[in-house]
């Protein structure tokens, strides 16, 4: 199939492995280790599923974010995100509007949920090697948000598929309309997940 019709039919889209310089991704690591030491601290722990009027759903987590730096907002604005995201989405001009890092510490998790009404694909990586497959439920993709909320509402952690979480190679996923999830890292060590919005509305970053 084409990017386009897996997008259509699967909601996903993936990048080549190839597609960012090794060099980038060095940077990023450097960058990620510096902003580590400022990451503000993310933990909602209000119960249950929100329904936001953007028609994203949040709920609770726990971790450490930190918007990046000149390399994470290099990677954002690479070429190849933009055309594969706009390839994906059918829409001519796609830009980032949200992107970071989010620091998991053993334990730390995201209940299911839904992103941002505004980003039209994300991309996600593990900048480091042992994140866990993210659970996902391409089969509630176009249910109306309420539905998917009183479905959902007493299971922070769905029987659903697994989308894969690669180390240093970008997938693209329609997370503004595919609930999806992060179990509790069972890992010892600390891991990092870059996360990068794209819209083809004409609004400024976040």
């Amino acid at each position: 199939m084409t990017l386009r019709q897996t997008w259509l039919a699967e909601g996903r889209a993936a990048v080549p492995a190839d597609a960012i310089e090794q060099g980038l991704w060095e940077e990023i690591a450097e960058e990620a280790t510096r902003c580590e030491t400022v990451a503000v601290r993310r933990h909602n722990q209000r119960p249950g599923l929100l329904v936001m009027r953007d028609g994203s759903i949040t709920s609770p987590q726990r971790c450490r974010v930190h918007p990046g730096g000149s390399a994470l907002n290099a990677l954002a604005r690479s070429k190849v995100l933009a055309d594969i995201a706009g390839e994906a989405t059918g829409q001519a001009r796609m830009t980032p509007i949200r992107y970071g890092y989010k620091f998991y510490a053993p334990g730390d998790y995201m209940h299911v949920h839904r992103d941002d009404g505004k980003c039209d694909i994300t991309f996600s990586c593990g900048l480091t090697p042992n994140l866990a497959p993210m659970g996902w439920l391409p089969g509630l993709r176009y249910l109306p948000t309420q539905q998917v909320a009183d479905e959902l509402q007493d299971t922070p952690y769905p029987q659903g598929d697994q989308f894969p979480i690669l180390h240093r190679v970008m997938s693209g996923f329609d997370g503004r309309r595919i609930p999806h999830w992060r179990t509790p890292l069972d890992t010892q060590s600390r891991e990092v997940l870059i996360t990068i919005c794209f819209s083809g509305l004409s609004v400024k970053p976040s």
